[in-house]
């Protein structure tokens, strides 16, 4: 098994503004550490706790950014695939369409339905 060659003292050094401890200093106390004391402090008010809870939150815990589409959309014509095609389609997605209440019996979808 290969070993990694140690890491220098460098890169494992954190610069004050970013290290976040219990009790930082007075010149290095960032407004997220403030933040992070006062939720920590069991002696303060909870509603004051509850709200530097919500302004720590994004620092802590970044949105995801919203998922768009990427490229122009498909449509595909399944009218007229083969049946192995089609079986081929239905293990790959079956899946992901849940039952939705069809029980196999007719996979073309043109059975009437039972009352």
């Amino acid at each position: 098994m290969a070993t990694l060659p140690p890491r220098s003292a460098s890169a494992t050094k954190r610069t004050p503004q970013r290290q976040t401890t219990d009790k930082p200093s007075p010149e290095t106390l960032t407004p997220l550490d403030y933040m992070l004391r006062v939720i920590r402090d069991e002696t303060a008010d909870a509603d004051r706790r509850d709200e530097m809870a919500k302004l720590a939150a994004p620092y802590m815990h970044p949105k995801l950014a919203n998922a768009e589409p990427q490229g122009p959309a498909v449509t595909l014509d399944l009218t007229n695939i083969s049946d192995e095609q089609l079986a081929a389609l239905e293990i790959l997605f079956g899946p992901l369409a849940g039952s939705g209440g069809d029980d196999g019996r007719d996979p073309g979808g043109e059975e009437p339905a039972a009352d």
